[in-house]
């Protein structure tokens, strides 16, 4: 099966999903942070991925023998198993920080994602796009601001996972790109799911509170949310390169401040205003220079 092409119409669709993605992970985020409060991370995921597995059958049952077959099972199987990781430290890692700030966090993912992409993918990592994600990282500090010890509070278990995940989510990315080579992204967030509710069965089962049925409804939720944003991002990386994607990422912190006044009353300081303004400038720098580089293409044809 050829690889999909880097033209500007697929560029373009690649934004358009990451962006989805943006805006359905921020109300993902909001559920999380409001069940977190009562119930066990394992139980709640558990719960979440095994609406999401249920939502995929029923939606993808035309797909019939091709949703389950995967040529490469070795590769899927690290992918599930990393997915695992990935979600159980976001959720642990959402439920005890304020938003901004672990949606901030996720962000050290994209300076390891460039060299990963450079390695693996052989990507060509242009200095001027380059340039910008260092700059969108420059604005996520700001945000943070972690020079200030006065508000800082210091380092919490909370937000060595968040790190943590934030590789794992650069390695996801990469075997992601791999895996749409030849597989439909509906397979992969099956496997992902599933592997993920088998691992946390166990854990899950000994910390188990018996959600009411309001929980029950807003974990179901989630699993509609999981679905969509795995598949958005799972789309977005088939349609452009991971270091095109990946800086449309940063608009997330945005929604993530407007989600945590709204909802939760978290007010922004003039440190998240700053760092927005910085991010948004160079994802905004990032679409004009791919712009430039896809009209020049069309001209030498």
């Amino acid at each position: 099966m050829p690889t999909i092409k880097s033209t500007r119409e697929n560029s373009f669709k690649g934004i358009l999903f990451v962006l989805a993605f943006c805006l359905i992970v921020t109300a993902s985020a909001s559920l999380i942070k409001k069940l977190g409060q009562d119930l066990n991370t394992f139980e709640v995921v558990m719960i979440r991925c095994t609406f999401t597995v249920i939502i995929t059958l029923i939606f993808n049952l035309r797909l019939g023998r091709v949703l389950f077959i995967t040529t490469h099972p070795k590769l899927m199987a690290y992918r599930s198993a990393l997915t695992w990781f990935v979600v159980v430290s976001n959720f642990y890692a959402v439920s005890r920080l304020p938003l901004v700030e672990v949606t901030s966090l996720q962000f050290s993912k994209p300076l390891f994602l460039i060299i990963l992409a450079a390695l693996f993918l052989g990507e060509k990592i242009r200095f001027r796009r380059t340039t910008a994600t260092i700059f969108g990282f420059i604005g996520i500090l700001i945000i943070l601001h972690p020079w200030d010890n006065a508000s800082s509070g210091g380092l919490k278990w909370a937000h060595l996972s968040i790190l943590a995940s934030s590789f794992s989510m650069a390695v996801l990315a990469i075997m992601s790109k791999m895996l749409t080579k030849n597989h439909n992204p509906t397979t992969m967030v099956l496997y992902a799911n599933s592997a993920t509710v088998l691992l946390c069965a166990l854990p899950a089962a000994y910390y188990w509170i018996t959600p009411t049925p309001q929980q029950l409804l807003l974990i179901a939720g989630l699993g509609i949310t999981t679905f969509c944003a795995q598949y958005s991002m799972i789309s977005a990386y088939k349609y452009a390169d991971v270091t095109l994607v990946t800086p449309f990422e940063y608009l997330r912190i945005i929604f993530a401040a407007l989600a945590g006044y709204l909802i939760f009353s978290e007010l922004p300081d003039i440190w998240t205003v700053s760092g927005g303004i910085i991010i948004c400038s160079s994802t905004l720098f990032i679409a004009y220079r791919e712009a430039i580089k896809n009209r020049s293409k069309t001209r030498n044809i």
